[in-house]
């Protein structure tokens, strides 16, 4: 943390707020020294990823056994998909834990930085946004986890008010040593898949959350320099003269010298939170639209009303999940391009050939606006249209063999 001995700046209370209550639930809030924070938090760390992992890997392969029934195979590969997801963003941040703790010392000094009313406020205008986004991820993801959990338990008090036939059933569609389903661990075995699946929501809660409000901060910070790039220029009262004068030049130069060192700072930001997500995102994408259509055709095919609330709730989170990738990297794109459009209308032709040479430069590396990047995809509110159109198609072609 930064401590320069002034009050904190409006955006402190709206820092990584959802993304670090979820994390620290797990136990996988990032340090940046190794071995940092409470004992007890490695212990969680260690208990999700372990229970996180047992889920994958028992669902998936359930669903491999079963594939000979469409309906029960989708309801273990839905979740089963999710959960193995999950254990790669987990595998990455645990490989990585320290280069996210200097982003988040590196935003955090930027955004310290801007003292004024202005900026403070349009940055807590997109923390809130994010928050929000978060929360919904982290609501919808609940209660699906909830959905899943209680519904073996309905229908087993059903079934014992009517008398019917049948005992209560895992959570979760899962193939498990003989061992853990027998009666007596029947209960804890219950209790740890239930587990699995609150620690899949504080994960995928805090990876996912953190993509966006990273995207939303750098898009901030990126707002930042096109006002104090306006400000250059609306402090030398430009409007007054027709050519600036030498000293007027010298200013602005010198002024520039600075945009020019916190531009390049933030495309390296950039550029870092790229080659850390690289792999997150790609493997986002890559599942998304098989979770997406697995959650539809499940709402189609089941002809329970509860697993059908299930997979709505299921549904929102996962479109919710996509959402915040693609809502992220469009901002992050729009922002850093915008600094090229403000470079333009400023009053840039009253300047002399060496301070137009200057922002020549800044516009020309403005111009290649700067994106969150992945092999094969761009996280970008098109590429989310373009993910439920492909869904839509498997959708279509799958009812054909129904």
């Amino acid at each position: 943390m930064i401590d320069s001995g002034e009050p904190e700046p409006a955006i402190a209370g709206h820092f990584y707020r959802i993304p670090r209550f979820s994390a620290r639930i797990v136990g996988i809030w990032p340090e940046m020294r190794r071995g940092s924070g409470p004992w007890y938090t490695h212990l969680l760390s260690v208990f999700a990823f372990l229970v996180v992992l047992v889920g994958a890997v028992g669902e998936v392969f359930y669903g491999c056994v079963h594939l000979d029934n469409l309906v029960v195979a989708l309801e273990a590969f839905c979740p089963g998909t999710t959960k193995a997801v999950c254990v790669l963003k987990l595998w990455v941040f645990f490989r990585s834990s320290r280069q996210w703790a200097v982003l988040i010392q590196r935003l955090q000094s930027m955004l310290w930085a801007a003292r004024r009313e202005e900026g403070q406020r349009m940055l807590v205008g997109l923390a809130t946004t994010a928050s929000r986004l978060s929360l919904l991820l982290l609501s919808s993801g609940t209660a699906t986890n909830t959905a899943f959990n209680l519904q073996p338990l309905i229908m087993g008090l059903y079934r014992w008010l009517f008398e019917l036939p049948g005992q209560i059933e895992l959570p979760f569609n899962i193939i498990l040593p003989a061992f853990a389903v027998q009666p007596s661990l029947f209960p804890v075995t219950y209790v740890l898949l239930t587990a699995s699946g609150a620690c899949t929501v504080f994960a995928f809660s805090f990876v996912d959350g953190f993509f966006l409000c990273s995207c939303l901060y750098i898009c901030g910070v990126f707002r930042l320099l096109q006002q104090d790039i306006r400000r250059i220029f609306a402090d030398l009262h430009g409007d007054s003269v027709d050519v600036f004068t030498e000293a007027m030049n010298a200013e602005v130069r010198q002024k520039l010298a600075h945009v020019v060192e916190r531009h390049n700072a933030i495309i390296d930001l950039c550029t870092d939170l790229t080659r850390q997500f690289t792999v997150i995102v790609l493997m986002h994408f890559l599942s998304a639209a098989f979770v997406l259509c697995s959650t539809i055709l499940d709402i189609m095919l089941n002809t329970s009303s509860l697993s059908g609330l299930t997979y709505i709730c299921y549904s929102i989170a996962a479109l919710t999940q996509l959402f915040l990738y693609c809502f992220g990297g469009n901002h992050v794109g729009e922002s850093s391009a915008a600094v090229a459009d403000v470079l333009y209308d400023i009053e840039w032709y009253k300047c002399d050939a060496r301070t137009r040479k200057m922002i020549l430069m800044i516009l020309r590396c403005s111009q290649r606006a700067k994106t969150i990047a992945v092999p094969f995809f761009t996280p970008s509110l098109p590429a989310f249209g373009s993910i439920l159109s492909t869904t839509g198609s498997y959708i279509t072609l799958l009812k054909t063999f129904l």
